[in-house]
């Protein structure tokens, strides 16, 4: 029933229906699924086991969006009118990034994966798996008081022992700030309202992991406005749904961080690890410090600013990138991997004596423009540039970007 499901999906990004329309018209779609027949044996057809939900296979055009894969080939497509054989253009466009993570599906794919993921979400048909409550000695809240605008109001505070802890809060139909400080306790405002008189939410503590502990089904909503020890974590990992996020002074080991329907900001974060995943509102990135930094988008405008990341993996689905650097201080050598579709790029980074760039640029029915100074073309075509600073081998910084869009132009300064 996967093209009954895109259709709703559909409709609800349209905002012809509601979120509760769609979770009921999804939830009896899967009831309609579960009930039918198997169908008749024939091949079989491998799906990606990390899947989190079902998936619509669809149809590629000429102006494929995909990434490139490391062997540079993609379907071969018709030579437009301008003469130029983009199927000769991607064998000669190798990604920089083996070393990364695979690269990341087809963007029409990907898009349907993650808004599927979303319903689901939205239909509350994923498991909850919550800890057991266990009452923390130290934690102290004051006493619920009714907000004038319906729904409840807690304070709370939890001190955070030393040693190795872990931070898992979770938001839901409601705005998370988390902003990082010198201190040793968590200060949270919860904000909520509650299906029933007996829903129990509260900060807790099992071991050195401390998390928000409520039951979905217990709440309409749940919005967290906390004060967190930027130094006291190792892992942190922040998620939220229907409802912006806004993250600031947080330092870590990993930070994971997910949020869907919302607007999403990512300022000041210091981590050897990142990993984000957002959608269907702006992100916006800035002073960004980490060892390994993937960031995944969809549907939305991407605007980021100082990141300082030795490998970075940034990709957007459906949506303009525009990315700016002033300086690259924390290493010596980068490998970037920046990708967008359906949009425009805009890269912008400095010019150093000793700053050496190997850039190599795709853009799929779109035109390319590098104003970089002092470098030597080894490929220059209308939609395919690769470009060394003559002084490359030499230079004490290196960076290496590899940059594609569709169906736009991409601009590096």
């Amino acid at each position: 029933m996967a093209s009954e499901k895109m259709i709703i999906l559909n409709m609800l990004q349209e905002g012809k229906i509601t979120a509760d329309e769609a979770a009921k018209l999804l939830s009896s779609v899967e009831t309609q699924d579960s009930q039918s027949p198997p169908p008749a044996a024939g091949p079989a057809t491998p799906r990606p086991t990390a899947s989190p939900g079902p998936r619509k296979e669809s149809p590629r055009s000429a102006a494929d969006t995909g990434p490139i894969s490391n062997d540079g080939r993609r379907p071969t497509a018709p030579r437009p009118a301008g003469g130029v054989d983009f199927d000769e253009l991607g064998r000669k466009f190798a990604a920089f990034a083996k070393d990364l993570e695979p690269k990341i599906q087809k963007a029409t794919e990907i898009v349907a994966e993650k808004t599927v993921t979303l319903a689901d979400k939205l239909s509350k048909s994923f498991d909850s798996a919550s800890l057991p409550r266990m009452p923390e000695s130290g934690a102290t809240g004051a006493r619920p008081a009714t907000n004038p605008g319906g729904g409840t109001e807690r304070h709370i505070e939890l001190s955070i022992a030393d040693g190795y802890n872990e931070l898992n809060l979770s938001g839901l139909n409601g705005n998370i700030h988390i902003k990082g400080y010198n201190g040793d306790k968590i200060s949270a405002t919860l904000r909520y309202k509650a299906n029933r008189s007996s829903a129990a939410i509260d900060l807790m503590k099992l071991g050195g992991k401390y998390y928000l502990s409520y039951e979905e089904d217990d709440f309409q909503f749940v919005a967290i406005d906390a004060y967190v020890p930027s130094h006291k974590f190792k892992v942190i990992h922040i998620s939220g749904i229907n409802g912006n996020m806004d993250l600031s002074g947080l330092s870590c080991d990993q930070l994971q961080i997910s949020n869907s329907n919302g607007q999403t900001a990512l300022l000041d974060l210091t981590a050897d690890s990142i990993k984000s995943e957002s959608g269907n509102g702006r992100l916006t990135i800035g002073n960004i410090t980490a060892s390994t930094a993937i960031i995944e988008h969809f549907n939305g405008a991407v605007e980021a600013g100082e990141i300082d990341a030795e490998k970075l993996s940034l990709t957007n689905f459906n949506g303009s990138l525009s990315m700016s650097a002033s300086a690259f201080d924390r290493f010596n050598e980068y490998l970037w991997n920046v990708e967008t579709s359906n949009a425009k790029m805009t890269f912008n980074v400095p010019t150093l004596p000793d700053l050496g760039y190997h850039v190599k640029a795709h853009a799929a029915l779109g035109n390319i423009r590098v104003g970089l100074t002092g470098l030597e073309f080894l490929i220059n075509e209308p939609g395919l540039i690769e470009a060394r600073t003559a002084s490359f081998d030499s230079c004490g910084k290196k960076v290496r970007l590899a940059l594609e869009t569709s169906n736009a132009p991409l601009t590096v300064n």
